[in-house]
C-alpha cells in the first residue's frame, strides 16, 4: 500500500542540465520502483518527450506535461482500468489548444521581438536545447503551450499585461519563457492527480515535490515536502524558500540524495 506520491520536474532536477542523463539518480529511482511509490513527472516537456522518457525510466505512472496544462494517464496505470479505452492514453486538460496560442502569439510578434518553437526549424531547437534530432522533434509536438525566446530588448511587465488581457500567462523556465493558459500551473495539476490517487486508495497521501526553477515554485509550496534543487552552477532560483528543503547538489545527484534522506533509505 502506498503512502506517498513523488512529483518531479525534469530538466535540471531529475535530468542533468547538460546531457539530460538521470544516471546519478538511479539508486533512488530503483528504490522508488521497488517500493511501488508513484513517480510522477511534472514538466514543461511534451507528451511525446515524456512517453519516451517513461520507457527509459521503466515507469507507467500518470504524468503532467507543458507546465501543468495536461495530465496523461497511460494505458497500464491503475486509473486506466476504469476506462473503456484499451491501449490509449487518457488526456485530462482544461487548457487552450496549441493552435489557439499560436494564433495569439503571431499577433504578439507584431508588437514584441519574440521567437517561438512554432517559428523554428528542428536544427534551431537542437542548438537551443542540446537535444538530438529526435528529441528536438518530440519537443516541438506541442498540445497546449508555446516556449519562446526574446530576440531583443523587451518590457516584460508590458508583455505580461498584454498577455493577461487575452486570458493567458507567461512563466519562466530553465531555458525558455512559456506562453500558457491563465490559471494553469504545476501545483493545480499535482493536486488534481493527488485527489485521483486518494480517491482510488481511499486514504490521504503525502505529496513530495522536487524542482529547480521559478515555475516549480507553486508545486514545491503546495506539496507536503518541497525540495528545491540547486541550479547547475550551484546557486538557487530566486524564490521564497520558507518551508522548502534545499538539496545539496544540482541535478540528479541532489535529487537522489534528497529523496534517499526523505524516504529514510539509509
Amino acid at each position: 500500500m502506498i503512502h506517498q506520491l513523488i512529483f518531479t520536474d525534469l530538466d535540471g532536477t531529475l535530468l542533468n542540465h547538460n546531457d539530460y542523463s538521470f544516471e546519478d539518480a538511479k539508486e533512488a529511482i530503483d528504490y522508488i520502483k521497488k517500493k511501488s511509490i508513484p513517480l510522477i513527472i511534472v514538466t514543461s516537456k511534451t507528451f511525446a518527450e515524456v512517453r519516451i522518457l517513461q520507457e527509459k525510466l521503466g515507469i507507467q505512472c500518470p504524468f503532467i506535461v507543458e507546465n501543468g496544462a495536461g495530465i496523461f494517464i497511460p494505458p497500464d496505470s491503475i486509473f486506466a482500468q476504469a476506462m473503456p479505452q484499451e491501449n490509449r492514453y487518457i488526456k485530462i486538460s482544461q487548457s487552450r489548444s496549441y493552435l489557439e496560442l499560436r494564433l495569439f502569439f503571431k499577433q504578439l510578434q507584431k508588437e514584441y521581438p519574440l521567437r517561438g518553437f512554432g517559428d523554428m526549424q528542428v536544427r534551431e531547437v537542437m542548438d537551443l536545447t542540446g537535444l538530438g534530432e529526435t528529441g528536438a522533434k518530440y519537443s516541438m509536438q506541442r498540445d497546449f503551450t508555446e516556449p519562446f525566446i526574446l530576440e531583443g530588448e523587451t518590457d516584460l511587465n508590458a508583455l505580461q499585461n498584454r498577455v493577461a488581457e487575452a486570458g493567458l500567462e507567461i512563466v519562466k523556465g530553465g531555458r525558455f519563457f512559456h506562453l500558457i493558459s491563465s490559471g494553469q500551473d504545476k501545483a493545480k495539476a499535482m493536486k488534481h492527480l493527488t485527489h485521483m490517487y486518494e480517491e482510488h486508495f481511499n486514504k490521504k497521501l503525502q505529496m513530495i515535490a522536487l524542482g529547480d526553477s521559478a515555475n516549480d515554485f507553486t508545486m514545491l509550496k503546495s506539496a507536503d515536502i518541497g525540495v528545491l534543487i540547486p541550479l547547475y552552477d550551484g546557486s538557487f532560483a530566486d524564490i521564497d524558500t520558507d518551508d522548502i528543503i534545499k538539496a545539496e547538489f544540482p541535478g540528479p545527484k541532489g535529487w537522489n540524495k534528497a529523496l534517499l534522506e526523505i524516504l529514510d533509505v539509509r
